[in-house]
């Protein structure tokens, strides 16, 4: 091995962390990130493309063996390769999973301003009938695909107004799947103003999973999203959550940052590290935010984090930021268009939710007799596929993928001079939380 010649990673990310350690991560690997001793920062400084195995252990002073077993780690998640032929994630030929976000209701209890909903006055909600033709739809694509997970996503309007018609679904279709090894998860995107006894029994035993729209704390909610009499929903969700989190549910906050609720961000960021809650920022598409502001209240709130990660509070595990996939990576932004899309109450088959209730956008129905589900997907709009010749050649095209395919300009997330900055800083948290961890351990 000694006369070979090591080659870095196109999409390193290599930085710096505290005490002469470092942290890499290759930006289209999974799970790569990796901490650094200040020898082994030292020998991929070293790495040029051009030195050899032998050049570099004489220049640092390892042995070969050392040097070897290092290269060796170093390639197991392509930080470093021999051979230039790094990998990234691609599109598979065939999906092995199904994720649906079905449309329930029109109906909600809340009166935001904001919702896009288009049939909102309209209170009907999916029939018995269209739920029926739903399950055994989904048991036909999964027998004949032979799949391995589906997941649903319930939402509105309010799902939970509709709780009581869908929770003999959710029972019944895990019972008709489980025969071909196909795991069924669900859970209901809700506002948590709906909260009873029957709806945390249910999900205690049948593993259903919440995940709840909060837009900030106190005024900042109750301001955005009132109930129709104009009263405040915060104390409400408030009590509901930590009742949740009492009971063991999983549970998670999902935000859309604007100009609206961007001042109050710092005090969301603390309320949520407090609760010790999973939560997602996402900055909100279809209008204009003050740029300026955004990226001063996210540093201002991605310092919070470092400082509650020297506490023990799991950054990894408890945020994430719009679509970016630090961890897991993608071809892709979601499920849409390849392996998911939106069904609406009447059945038709959507790429996006934003697209419900649009007429024109509507791609099949479930009670089509002739394709599966795979097959509407496969024939409908594909828009994720249209990207920028910048995001092709970005380095962290794994990470962002082009953001939300319907909200892009000129084939690219309006957000992406932000991403440059925010994907740099969660590495570095992450890096952070895992220096502290193998600290803790005294493995370093």
């Amino acid at each position: 091995m000694k006369h070979l010649i090591p080659f870095r990673c196109p999409n390193l990310l290599f930085r710096p962390l505290e005490k002469g350690y470092f942290y890499a991560v290759n930006c289209s690997f999974p799970r790569s990130l990796r901490i650094l001793s200040p020898i082994q920062a030292e020998v991929l400084s070293a790495i040029d493309g051009k030195t050899s195995v032998a050049g570099i252990a004489e220049k640092t002073g390892l042995s070969l063996k050392t040097l070897e077993e290092l290269l060796f780690l170093l390639a197991q998640t392509e930080i470093v390769r021999t051979d230039q032929a790094f990998s990234e994630p691609v599109k598979p030929p065939t999906p092995e999973s199904l994720n649906f976000w079905i449309h329930t209701t029109n109906r909600c209890n809340l009166g935001c301003s904001y919702c896009y909903i288009p049939t909102l006055h309209n209170p009907d909600g999916m029939d018995e009938a269209t739920r029926k033709q739903l399950l055994e739809k989904v048991v036909e694509t999964v027998k004949a695909r032979k799949l391995r997970q589906v997941r649903f996503r319930l939402a509105g309007g309010e799902p939970l107004t509709q709780f009581k018609a869908w929770k003999g679904l959710i029972v019944d279709l895990r019972e008709r799947l489980t025969p071909y090894g196909c795991q069924f998860e669900v859970s209901f995107l809700t506002n948590l103003t709906i909260l009873t006894d029957e709806v945390i029994d249910f999900a205690k035993v049948h593993r259903v999973s919440f995940g709840v729209s909060l837009d900030g704390v106190k005024a900042y909610q109750d301001v955005s999203r009132p109930f129709k009499q104009g009263a405040g929903s915060f104390d409400l969700v408030n009590q509901n959550l930590k009742r949740m989190l009492a009971e063991q549910i999983p549970v998670s906050v999902n935000t859309v940052v604007n100009n609206q609720n961007l001042d109050g961000l710092p005090e969301l960021t603390q309320y949520l590290i407090d609760l010790d809650i999973s939560f997602r920022y996402s900055v909100v598409k279809g209008e204009a935010i003050d740029a300026d502001k955004l990226e001063e209240k996210l540093l201002a709130c991605y310092a919070m984090m470092k400082q509650s990660i020297g506490q023990g509070w799991s950054f990894t595990r408890r945020h994430q930021f719009c679509d970016l996939k630090t961890t897991e990576l993608g071809f892709q932004t979601c499920a849409s268009g390849f392996s998911g899309g939106a069904i609406n109450v009447d059945g038709t088959m959507h790429y996006c939710h934003v697209h419900v209730g649009d007429a024109s956008k509507s791609l099949y129905s479930i009670f089509n007799p002739e394709l599966d589900l795979v097959e509407m997907i496969e024939a409908g709009s594909h828009e994720e596929e249209k990207r920028s010749a910048d995001c092709k050649a970005c380095r962290y095209r794994s990470v962002c993928t082009s953001g939300c395919p319907v909200y892009r300009i000129k084939d690219k997330d309006p957000q992406c001079s932000l991403y440059h900055k925010v994907i740099p800083m969660i590495y570095d948290l992450q890096a952070q939380e895992r220096f502290k961890q193998l600290k803790d351990f005294k493995l370093l």
